[in-house]
């Protein structure tokens, strides 16, 4: 019985890793649709993980998305989030 031990505990490791993922994730996205509805543009793709790495203690995630002005040009957003928390939205500049 106690060598399924080991496994169990990897496991909820693992389920616990992804279920703040996923929690990560959406925030991250709620913060790039405000962003973009406060800068009057149109938010065109899902996020895209790009970068995790850790600091002071916990994880940090950058999400990539990308919007449009007038559908002429795609510019690029990113979005770092420290834990659960939105640290940054930044967006490349664009025309108002």
């Amino acid at each position: 019985m106690f060598e399924f031990f080991p496994w169990l505990i990897g496991l909820s490791v693992l389920a616990l890793f992804w279920w703040q993922s996923l929690g990560a994730r959406w925030s991250a996205r709620r913060a790039a649709l405000k962003a973009c509805e406060e800068a009057e543009v149109t938010f065109i793709d899902e996020l895209a993980f790009q970068r995790l790495s850790l600091g002071r203690g916990t994880l940090k995630r950058r999400y990539r998305f990308e919007f449009y002005r007038r559908g002429d040009r795609r510019y690029a957003g990113w979005v770092d989030m420290r834990g659960q928390r939105v640290e940054h939205v930044e967006m490349d500049p664009h025309p108002f």
